[in-house]
């Protein structure tokens, strides 16, 4: 972490006993005495932490933007949940999602306050592939129950198509986007995708849509717990979406690899292995009768992570972006 993001995450946690005793009436009796158990700064530079005692399972989860991006995800996030929420598909499902007790600002700082999700994510140190695969298998089926619960079939129309394609190319990469030869491979993509999906009838549901196994919480018997970050979720969209990000970035944190060099070897015809290939047939719609081609689905998806991940680092020309875009970005579409 560097001395800036130290600075950032120090000051946010210093407004935690300001915002607790703010919002003691709309917490349960159980909360005097909560302190912060642990806390981190997320990639997106969202300040998060636990509250609790030192025994027992954490009371709640304060999260504390440091960005103008960051205070977008955390508005964007409550508004998702909110919905969610409001779903009656998947009343019993939400348990799984977390539920908000106070949203608020305090001296500038603008906070929400959730009731915390039992559950710990898999150590990202862990190189068990046959354990690492059974957590995949039992994510996947939990996503499963919010897709299923909330699936329909619907046909492409020029609104949803500009949703899922020309609206995620601009967020990338800003309206100027056509200009220059990244542009014109943008323009080919767009036009492939656009001829590929409209007309068609496709499954859509509601999506977690960042759904990798560090934002799943799993009990100590190994099932699935709760279901964290959920600002980038969507009402309808693909389903196959979530299923991907949970493969292809288990393979990204395994491997070291770049996503874009992932997917980019999927398009080449890099092989899935039997693991990702019962996931992706029983949970991603991947090979129903009218389902999308493979590469469309791959590319869909890719568009969408891009899109997510570039949004994020808000409108910077920083080193790093650049980097990212050159492996992540430039390199699939050179392969088109």
């Amino acid at each position: 972490m560097t001395r800036a993001a130290e600075h950032a995450l120090a000051d946010a946690l210093g407004l935690v006993p300001r915002i607790v005793a703010a919002e003691a009436e709309r917490l349960p009796a159980k909360a005097r005495g909560w302190r912060v158990v642990r806390a981190g700064l997320t990639s997106t530079r969202m300040a998060v932490a636990v509250l609790g005692r030192d025994e027992g399972e954490p009371g709640a989860v304060l999260k504390l933007p440091t960005t103008a991006e960051a205070a977008d995800g955390l508005r964007r996030e409550g508004r998702m949940l909110h919905a969610l929420a409001a779903e009656p598909r998947v009343r019993g499902w939400c348990e799984f999602a977390p539920r908000p007790y106070a949203l608020g600002d305090v001296l500038g700082q603008p906070y929400r306050l959730d009731r915390a999700l039992p559950g710990r994510p898999p150590s990202r140190t862990a190189r068990d592939d046959d354990a690492l695969a059974r957590a995949e298998r039992r994510a996947a089926a939990a996503i499963a129950g919010l897709h299923a619960g909330t699936a329909a079939r619907v046909v492409v129309g020029r609104e949803l198509a500009e949703r899922w394609i020309d609206a995620r190319i601009e967020a990338a990469f800003g309206r100027g986007w056509r200009s220059g030869s990244r542009g014109e491979r943008l323009e080919t993509l767009r036009a492939e995708l656009q001829s590929g999906l409209r007309g068609r009838e496709v499954v859509a549901s509601w999506i977690h849509g960042d759904y990798w196994l560090g934002n799943v919480l799993f009990s100590g018997d190994g099932s699935v717990a709760g279901i964290v970050d959920w600002d980038a979720a969507a009402p309808v969209d693909l389903p196959v979406h979530d299923v991907l990000h949970l493969l292809l970035y288990g393979q990204r944190l395994r491997s070291g690899r770049e996503l874009g060099a992932i997917v980019r070897g999927r398009l080449a015809g890099a092989p899935w292995s039997r693991h990702e290939r019962e996931l992706l047939d029983r949970h991603g719609a991947w090979s129903h009768d009218g389902a999308l081609p493979e590469r469309h689905l791959l590319l869909l998806y890719w568009l969408r992570h891009v899109s997510l991940h570039l949004g994020q680092q808000g409108s910077g020309r920083g080193v790093r972006r650049r980097l990212w875009e050159r492996r992540n970005v430039d390199r699939v579409l050179a392969a088109l």
